[in-house]
């Protein structure tokens, strides 16, 4: 489950001091699930079920994302969204 990815991250990202928030756009399909911020960062992750592609309009608003100078991730790995959060190393 998609959950078993995300619950463990933001668990430890809260205990990491994280400020995090679930994502839901009204209106608007392919918000990404988490929005993370400290010390003036801000992260939107994407989580997926090991092996699972975005969905296309998850992909668009992304891409949108990005070129609006936000930093978004998809992971369908706890440890590739702890290593963007700084929580592990790399």
């Amino acid at each position: 489950m998609e959950s078993d990815v995300e619950m463990p991250v933001v668990r430890r990202a809260e205990r990491a001091g994280w400020y995090v928030r679930k994502l839901r756009w009204i209106g608007v399909d392919g918000a990404p699930d988490r929005f993370f911020a400290k010390g003036g960062r801000v992260v939107l992750i994407e989580f997926k079920d090991e092996g699972e592609p975005a969905r296309l309009s998850q992909l668009d608003e992304h891409d949108q994302l990005r070129k609006a100078g936000v930093e978004v991730h998809l992971c369908d790995q706890a440890d590739d969204a702890l290593r963007i959060l700084g929580i592990i190393p790399r």
